[in-house]
């Protein structure tokens, strides 16, 4: 098959099943496996394939949800792009899946803090009030980030190295 029909095939197909799980997952408050996704997409694709899903799935998110705006846009992006860069330059050949679960764990409350600097920037919001207000749905995103990629991320890579490359 030629290259580059498959990266695009590839592309689309992961951005997809990015988006999904997470449509699937909203009925449970910030229950999630978007981390672990993006940190095995992030292994296994490299970050110029993995960076490419990201976006796709930040326009498609903020598209259905009503919240193509200046304040969630750069934030979803940076979080979820500070996810490959972590992942894809400074984690790279790092196989211990409980230092990949930390990282993950803090990954999830910086990628939370991105939307608290672009509300307190953009809409003035009081900071201590967003804080309380938002702490226990960040430790619930990064509980499950944590237990996520502790449980499956070497086995969903070994998969997809397996199938894909």
């Amino acid at each position: 098959m030629n290259q580059k029909i498959k990266d695009i095939t590839i592309i689309a197909l992961f951005a997809c099943i990015l988006f999904v799980q997470e449509q699937i997952l909203s009925f449970i408050p910030n229950v999630q496996i978007t981390m672990l996704l993006i940190m095995v997409y992030t292994r296994v694709f490299k970050v110029t394939k993995t960076t490419i899903i990201v976006i796709i799935h930040v326009i498609l998110d903020n598209l259905l949800n009503g919240s193509f705006n200046i304040v969630i846009i750069p934030a979803m992006f940076i979080g979820w792009e500070l996810v490959v860069i972590v992942c894809g330059f400074i984690f790279k050949n790092t196989n211990n899946t409980i230092i990949l679960a930390l990282i993950a764990f803090a990954l999830s409350f910086i990628y939370s803090f991105m939307f608290l600097i672009t509300s307190k920037i953009f809409l003035n919001v009081d900071v201590i009030t967003y804080i309380a207000n938002d702490l226990i749905f960040t430790l619930i995103f990064a509980l499950s980030s944590f237990i996520s990629v502790l449980w499956l991320f070497i086995p969903l890579c070994n998969v997809l190295n397996n199938k894909i490359n």
